[in-house]
């Protein structure tokens, strides 16, 4: 593989879809306050993980990678605002 985490995974492979640090932006989603951009809600087999976490999820193990930009990321409520990253592990499956 030549990602060395899921941030080098995710980056560059969905259009308008960012890393900026450790947080995945993705763009054209605007915050309540238009002005600093908080990161993607991250999912990992089902459960909330932090930015850590993510990151330490090795790119090997990953099934699939799906990005929610759009309303469907509302069924997260106020926390899927800035977009959903969702990933399915091979262990999860």
């Amino acid at each position: 593989s030549v990602y060395t985490n899921m941030f080098d995974l995710i980056q560059g492979q969905f259009p308008g879809v960012g890393v900026e640090g450790n947080k995945v932006i993705i763009r054209g989603n605007q915050t309540l306050y238009g002005t600093e951009s908080d990161g993607a809600l991250l999912v990992v087999d089902g459960a909330f993980v932090s930015p850590d976490e993510f990151g330490a999820i090795s790119p090997l193990d990953v099934e699939s990678v799906d990005v929610i930009k759009d309303g469907s990321s509302s069924i997260y409520g106020s926390r899927g605002a800035n977009g959903v990253v969702i990933v399915e592990t091979k262990k999860g499956k």
